[in-house]
């Protein structure tokens, strides 16, 4: 969908979500913790005439000191995501 063509129906009616802050535009995936949930920013774009959705999610979370955790990590240890079988 990054080429502005919808994969699903071949609508060229894409949007973008700009997301510049990991907590006010946009989606987030977050992964819920023992201690600290971890945010992560979202590049989505998504089909206005089929709904379709794609994301491309930041391979570190959203971090206020030094570099956060990465995705892989973070969603393996969290309590709401679980691997499908």
């Amino acid at each position: 969908m990054t080429n502005g063509i919808c994969p699903n129906c071949g609508s060229k009616n894409i949007y973008k979500s700009e997301n510049t802050s990991w907590s006010r535009d946009g989606l987030n995936i977050q992964a819920l913790g023992d201690k600290v949930t971890e945010v992560f920013a979202t590049e989505s774009y998504l089909c206005l005439d089929c709904r379709h959705i794609q994301m491309h999610v930041a391979e570190y979370s959203a971090a206020i000191f030094g570099k956060g955790k990465s995705l892989k990590e973070s969603i393996q240890a969290s309590s709401n995501w679980k691997k499908v079988n």
